[in-house]
């Protein structure tokens, strides 16, 4: 086996979490953010002596951290600089990215610099379990101090790491490791600092939680930026605007300044808020009322800081299900939001469907697609049937679990769970069979199969991927039944089992 394949073997057995780099389309409009973003470039590129290697950039929901940390690391990568990002997701809290976040940062500076590969790759090799290891300070020591100890001796450019969202992780347990180390203190048990070299530095953003703020408020080496606080108002405002202007421009023989002034001004320097402004100003979701309409509908609420954001939701749902229709659109909103918030992973329209097909209630069998596509603004996925359906913003998440905020829109997600924990176990047994990826051989191990990811994909649907590895949630999740114990005691009894062993095993 020569060198390079072995290098890539090492390389490709590291346990990461897939999709949580780098997204373009969550960057920054150009010309937008402009001061901010030169101020976190200077910081990057400081060479004065005490400069500090952590800059927390904090700040409520919608104020743009997403883009500008996005912004940040694609322009760093771009121009040649040895950086990596990684994001935190509350739709992705099954993957536990938390236990992986230095290993999947590891995996991503390789690919900029070949000297941090062969590092990394003797690394993994002479210590093999790495590759899976949940012990956060482990991964710390020896695959970020120690590999970017390597590349500082051959990079004179400094070394950036992004961690997006932190707040997104989950409960304040699941990132206590993290911020211990990033507050410079190796362990629990010792105040002994960690050593970094001097050309690293670590982009932070997150809400302004206050495990997170107590942990790094008076740790000499971060400074703590807010967007709150320490932005002026009146640039955010003109950024908005020019964000606003551009988003509308189709609609310039409608608008003008003036109108894009004041959505700026009613923003409270919420660019969420703006997003959702302008795409509600262009929907058709009724057609009966035109841009204008809803630019005046928008100028008539009267909410300010984060409760616009809920106000917005509010005015754009109460606009795709008018009251008269409620009783007959709520309890679909209601199960398919439901679903799509209780689901442990995000899944697309074609898997939501099968999933759906197989809830108990035959009146729960409708289309997905037929409510997703209103609702684009809000989602993603809405628009391609393999895309993956999610809150495009964490605070629409919130807003629709709480009811004080959503009123007739609430979501009760724990009402769903008796239907997807029936519905993964109908998935399984209508999905499931005897060697499922047609596969010649039973002897060989994965690794040996050079096109099992083809045949993975082809063979296990992602509805029968997802209630592979999840029916287990939310069958726990339900209320006991003697129903469901005797549907789950056939699934253990039958050669089911066996055939979910060798999917899960895939």
């Amino acid at each position: 086996m020569t060198s390079g394949i072995a290098e890539s073997l090492d390389l490709f057995s590291i346990e990461c979490t897939m999709g949580a780099g780098l997204n373009l389309s969550k960057c920054c409009l150009p010309n937008t953010r402009q001061d901010l973003l030169k101020d976190i470039q200077n910081w990057i590129s400081s060479t004065e002596e005490g400069t500090p290697w952590v800059l927390w950039l904090s700040g409520t929901a919608g104020k743009g951290k997403t883009a500008v940390a996005h912004t940040i690391t694609n322009w760093y990568i771009k121009n040649g600089g040895l950086g990596s990002c990684f994001c935190f997701d509350h739709t992705r809290q099954a993957d536990r990215r938390q236990e992986k976040i230095f290993m999947t940062i590891a995996n991503e500076l390789v690919d900029c610099n070949p000297i941090v590969r062969r590092a990394l790759v003797q690394v993994v090799h002479d210590h093999n379990g790495l590759k899976r290891t949940v012990d956060i300070t482990k991964q710390w020591q020896e695959l970020i101090v120690g590999l970017t100890s390597i590349a500082s001796k051959a990079i004179a450019a400094p070394i950036l790491i992004v961690i997006e969202a932190l707040d997104e992780s989950g409960e304040a347990n699941s990132r206590e490791q993290i911020l211990r180390l990033l507050a410079g203190k190796l362990n629990a048990s010792t105040s002994q600092l960690c050593e970094l070299p001097a050309n690293f530095c670590i982009l932070l953003t997150s809400h302004l939680l206050p495990d997170i703020h107590n942990a790094l408020h008076t740790a000499p080496h971060v400074r703590h930026l807010s967007l709150d606080e320490d932005v002026l108002s009146a640039s955010t405002e003109l950024n908005i605007q020019h964000y606003i202007s551009h988003k509308l421009e189709e609609l310039s023989d409608v608008f003008n300044d003036e109108h894009f002034r004041a959505l700026a001004l009613k923003s409270d320097g919420l660019f969420e808020w703006a997003h959702l402004a302008s795409e509600h100003t262009k929907s058709t979701n009724c057609v009966s009322r035109g841009p204008m309409r809803h630019f005046c509908d928008i100028c008539e609420t009267s909410m300010k800081g984060v409760y616009l954001l809920d106000e917005m939701y509010q005015c754009i749902l109460a606009d795709i299900m008018p009251r008269h229709m409620h009783e007959e659109s709520i309890p679909i909103f209601r199960s398919v939001m439901g679903q799509i918030l209780a689901s442990s992973e995000p899944l697309p329209i074609t898997a939501l469907n099968a999933m759906r097909q197989c809830f108990p209630c035959n009146d729960d069998h409708y289309n997905v697609n037929l409510l997703m596509r209103h609702l684009g603004s809000l989602v993603s996925g809405t628009s391609d049937s393999d895309t993956p359906i999610c809150p495009l913003h964490v605070s629409f998440y919130d807003f629709l679990t709480d009811k004080l905020l959503s009123h007739n829109f609430f979501v009760d997600t724990s009402l769903v769970q008796s239907d997807l924990g029936s519905a993964t176990l109908q998935v399984m047994e209508n999905g499931l069979r005897f060697n499922i990826c047609s596969l010649e051989s039973s002897y060989l191990p994965n690794s040996a199969i050079p096109d099992l990811a083809e045949r993975v994909k082809k063979s296990i649907l992602m509805e029968l991927s997802y209630s592979c590895r999840f029916w287990g949630t939310h069958v726990m999740a339900m209320l006991f039944k003697p129903s469901l114990a005797k549907e789950v005691e056939s699934f253990f009894d039958g050669e089911c089992l066996v055939w979910w062993l060798e999917a899960v095993a895939r």
